[in-house]
């Protein structure tokens, strides 16, 4: 009786140690196949950029939320808008000042499942010094080792002082929302082989 006690003891143990050490899988972000884009209207036309510098560290599983986390670094230096006379405007001060504030990033805080294959990442966006919380709602698509998430949000500028000044605080010509849009593929990292 003993020895059954204490075997039954000792799985608990062991079970209650791996729980413990386990964490999430990390992903790996497939640059070439994932975007980071926003879309805002300028003079009553819609404008699209995009971050074509970004790097991302995940690690996430739907059966441990609680243990999920992400965060997305973006190269404000390298914004691009097809048109380079905005694109040099949007280094600057009034925008992104870039000089001072070459990266903005986002930190996922806590994700909860809305339903089978959608989530909410709760999280903190900081931009130009200015951190600010946002929710991105997205979906997630998960085929063996390979990952599929798109998710968009809408923010306002403001918040993150970029387009500062009289020209800009209005909403004309340049629009005080921006929505933002991600598209990511990944694959899970240290996978087993198949």
């Amino acid at each position: 009786m003993k020895t059954v006690t204490w075997l039954v003891a000792l799985a608990a143990l062991s079970f209650s140690y791996t729980s413990a050490w386990a964490s999430p899988p990390a992903w790996q972000v497939d640059a070439a196949k994932s975007s980071l884009t926003f879309k805002v209207n300028v003079a009553n036309q819609t404008v699209t950029g995009k971050f074509p510098g970004f790097g991302a560290l995940i690690r996430f599983d739907p059966a441990d939320l609680a243990g999920s986390s992400a965060k997305i670094t973006m190269d404000t230096t390298g914004i691009k808008t097809n048109d380079k006379t905005r694109d040099a405007m949007l280094l600057k001060p009034a925008w992104f000042n870039v000089l001072d504030f070459p990266q903005a990033k986002f930190q996922c805080d806590r994700f909860v499942s809305t339903s089978p294959g959608k989530f909410v990442c709760e999280g903190k966006l900081t931009i130009k010094g200015s951190t600010r919380p946002v929710n991105l709602p997205f979906t997630l698509d998960i085929r063996s080792n390979r990952a599929f998430m798109k998710g968009t949000t809408t923010i306002k500028r403001l918040d993150f002082k970029v387009g500062e000044g009289p020209d800009f605080a209005s909403g004309v010509p340049v629009a005080l929302t921006v929505a933002v849009f991600v598209d990511l593929q990944a694959t899970r990292v240290n996978a087993p082989a198949r």
